[in-house]
């Protein structure tokens, strides 16, 4: 239709679905967000599943492959940790507590910087414990990274305790934080869940 010959109704609907897709941005965080929060939630459970699998059985040749799938999923929630803080402090994030009391988005704040700190911490403890055992590691199986620690049984077990900690801290963390996300859908009826789930309907308040 020439945009000439459009009447006022035809503009009024333009206008109209500029809004909505406006407003439907600014209830969802951007893409890449999304695609790296949940492949980071695939890495951290095929790392689980594989730690787990290694320790449940006794063939050797599938104890080093598990580890090494291990190995390379924590080295993927790593560079995705880093690749979602340059999208959060670039690209930013929806706004979707701005109608939330301050208490309370403090607390959100704290609770993600908190899983923040642990998808860091967890992946470097493995890598300096995979150095302390004597492993080196190749990133995706390509690129080689540097030893972080000697060689040294000892310093070994000790990264070990500390990785294995951190591992339970994660896990409480990852159950708050799914509380949390049910408890804005279901209970405050808000966008937290759809702003990082799209296949979510939001629900009405």
């Amino acid at each position: 239709m020439n945009p000439a010959t459009s009447g006022p109704i035809d503009r009024e609907a333009e206008a109209g679905a500029g809004r909505a897709m406006a407003e439907l941005r600014g209830e969802r965080h951007s893409g890449w967000t999304i695609a790296l929060h949940w492949s980071s939630v695939v890495a951290v459970l095929i790392a689980a599943v594989a730690a787990l699998w290694h320790e449940a059985i006794e063939d050797t040749a599938m104890r080093n492959l598990l580890m090494d799938v291990h190995r390379q999923a924590g080295l993927y929630v790593l560079v995705a940790l880093g690749m979602r803080l340059v999208v959060r402090f670039t690209v930013g994030m929806a706004d979707v507590t701005k109608d939330m009391h301050f208490l309370l988005r403090w607390a959100a704040q704290g609770a993600h910087a908190a899983l923040y700190v642990v998808l860091f911490a967890l992946p470097m403890l493995g890598w300096a414990g995979s150095s302390a055992h004597g492993v080196s590691l190749r990133l995706f199986g390509l690129l080689p990274l540097p030893s972080l620690v000697q060689d040294d049984p000892d310093v070994a077990d000790t990264l070990t305790d500390y990785h294995l900690w951190a591992a339970w801290a994660l896990l409480g963390l990852v159950l708050m934080h799914i509380g949390a996300a049910i408890w804005h859908h279901l209970v405050r009826r808000d966008g937290v869940l759809a702003a990082m789930a799209p296949w979510v309907r939001r629900s009405k308040p």
